[in-house]
């Protein structure tokens, strides 16, 4: 890990546990290892650490190109998986930093974000149409070769996105996301639209 990414990483450790008007520049040095001096040789304040924390832990975390490997061939059952998959490996990098209460952390870190990072709201609003539309690519293609039956793609698409965010949002403030419940869900609404062969 190079000194930029330790910084950014013990940057985020700090943030997800304090809002971002109590960090101060003595609580970096601490938590990093590393003088004023090398840590403003990468970043010229505090606001450009919090931005490449945001850059590196939700904005590229949230990118659907980021989290989803993803093909035009795949069928909606796999696409699943691979979409729980995706969710599973973020998780883990979030979990093997030994954070207490990550889950709230992540959602408070969010919500600061939202007041402190330029266009944070705009950023993720894409983010979120680019994961429907991937959805809806993925459930019209199932429909078009027989996999589901005719619904409305675009409904579909909002639904199985809603199912992450809604459990996600739920859980957030106990015990986290868990992607078997999550995973339950979606083969339950998937078996509903399967075409019986």
């Amino acid at each position: 890990m190079t000194t930029k990414d330790r910084i950014i990483e013990e940057a985020f450790k700090l943030f997800l546990n304090h809002n971002y008007e109590k960090v101060s520049i003595s609580d970096l040095e601490e938590a990093i290892g590393k003088t004023r001096g090398a840590i403003f040789y990468f970043f010229k304040n505090k606001e450009e650490i919090f931005n490449a924390v945001i850059d590196t832990y939700i904005i590229k975390k949230q990118d659907p190109e980021e989290k989803f490997d993803f093909s035009d061939d795949l069928s909606l059952e796999q696409f699943i998986y691979r979409y729980v998959k995706g969710i599973n490996t973020t998780m883990s990098r979030m979990l093997s930093l030994s954070v207490v209460n990550i889950y709230k952390q992540y959602f408070s870190l969010y919500l600061q974000a939202s007041r402190i990072y330029p266009n944070f709201s705009g950023i993720m609003a894409q983010n979120s149409v680019a994961e429907i539309s991937l959805w809806k690519k993925v459930i019209t293609r199932a429909i078009e070769t027989k996999e589901i039956k005719k619904v409305d793609p675009m409904h579909y698409a909002v639904l199985f996105r809603s199912c992450f965010l809604g459990l996600a949002f739920d859980r957030c403030l106990t015990y986290g996301l868990d992607t078997e419940e999550l995973l339950t869900i979606y083969m339950d609404l998937y078996n509903q639209l399967r075409l019986k062969k």
